[in-house]
């Protein structure tokens, strides 16, 4: 996997993760947004959180978190060995469906939510404003 294109960004933070590793995945996104953006910092944890879980479901099990500053934002990449080359649908799934939510639930807690499809992997960036 590559790194994440942040331009004029500095890394704050990379960690790979798997399954039994994401309580230590929110702890790190808490730590940084904490200082960074108090007062979005839940909305940070959340939505990474569930980018995150989709990594471990649909990109192989497991998955990279970079995080970076910009002069702007914080932003929260997490990349993964996905494969299919198809951009993950945003829509809202229907009233009866068990799963499906999370990209959903990352966009409207983000400022921006952008997704980057290749045939050998996908990478998912939240981008939150540092402004109040």
């Amino acid at each position: 996997m590559t790194g994440p294109s942040v331009a004029a960004g500095r890394e704050l933070g990379r960690v790979e993760f798997g399954p039994d590793d994401l309580r230590r995945v929110r702890e790190i996104v808490r730590t940084i947004a904490v200082e960074r953006i108090p007062d979005r910092a839940d909305h940070a944890v959340l939505a990474v959180h569930e980018v995150a879980v989709n990594s471990i479901v649909h990109g192989g099990g497991h998955g990279v978190l970079c995080i970076d500053e910009t002069p702007d934002s914080l932003v929260f990449t997490v990349e993964d060995d996905d494969g299919t080359g198809s951009v993950p649908q945003l829509g809202m799934p229907d009233d009866t469906a068990t799963s499906g939510r999370g990209l959903w639930i990352a966009e409207r807690l983000s400022d921006r939510l952008t997704i980057e499809a290749r045939p050998t992997r996908t990478r998912v960036q939240v981008h939150l404003s540092l402004a109040s």
